[in-house]
């Protein structure tokens, strides 16, 4: 769990008080959510918050003057030029209440596919959607990939984990062990004629037949008695005859 986040209660502002409390560093925030029956407005410092956002987790302790609250930051505003923060939204995770977040994905260890056989780890997604009791609710899901193999994948249903639904499709593919150029030439010949084909190449190139020692080269056909085509070559042979001599 990450340090807990020190929220100032927020009285009601005009448009001209919040922006000066923006330029002190101060930010708006919202929290709403199981548990809540009305949302709360606070405040809380910039460089806490943008401490939070970059640590990656998910779930986060906030403390108040009315309590303690454990939240997802279910939504953050940042300005389009400055990209300061401008707002944010925390959802409530109130125990005993169910809620559907998304988490990040983490990949542990070095594939076998990658260490020994010149493959290459593929992260396709990093977040997956789930459905859990908020006291249940992990930072962060952690997949070891260090038993992946050339063409291995991880799809959604193969993650299992305690109290936790997926709510992701059950098809989407987490990562996989790619095949390089390197791992093919490793394989051999054969692989490498292969990929050669299926990248457009065509199929390898056949060599032609190696004569014996002592075979005479191939004469060309002889030309049967009668045939027009073969006559022609030979009466084009034939010289000019010699113009008649004067008298």
């Amino acid at each position: 769990m990450s340090e807990k986040l020190v929220a100032q209660l927020k009285s009601v502002d005009s448009k001209r008080v919040i922006k000066a409390k923006r330029k002190t560093g101060l930010i708006p925030v919202n929290l709403y959510g199981p548990g809540i029956k009305n949302s709360h407005s606070y405040y809380m410092n910039e460089i806490d918050l943008n401490r939070a956002v970059k640590s990656g987790k998910k779930i986060h302790e906030i403390t108040s003057e009315i309590g303690d609250f454990k939240v997802v930051m279910k939504e953050i505003q940042r300005h389009p030029v400055s990209w300061k923060l401008v707002h944010v939204d925390l959802l409530s995770l109130a125990p005993g209440m169910k809620v559907t977040v998304k988490i990040p994905v983490r990949y542990v260890g070095v594939p076998f596919g990658v260490k020994n056989m010149g493959g290459v780890l593929i992260e396709n997604s990093r977040e997956v959607e789930i459905e859990a009791m908020a006291e249940f609710v992990p930072n962060e899901i952690i997949i070891d990939v260090e038993p992946l193999k050339l063409k291995d994948t991880i799809h959604v249903s193969d993650v299992k984990r305690d109290n936790i639904k997926f709510v992701s499709p059950a098809d989407m593919l987490l990562a996989r062990v790619g095949i390089t150029r390197a791992a093919v030439s490793d394989a051999g010949g054969a692989a490498g004629a292969d990929v050669h084909a299926a990248e457009g190449g065509g199929a390898a190139p056949v060599p032609a037949a190696a004569g014996k020692p002592g075979d005479k080269a191939a004469a060309p056909a002889a030309a049967k008695p009668g045939d027009k085509a073969a006559a022609a070559p030979a009466a084009a042979a034939k010289p000019a005859a010699k113009p008649a001599a004067k008298k």
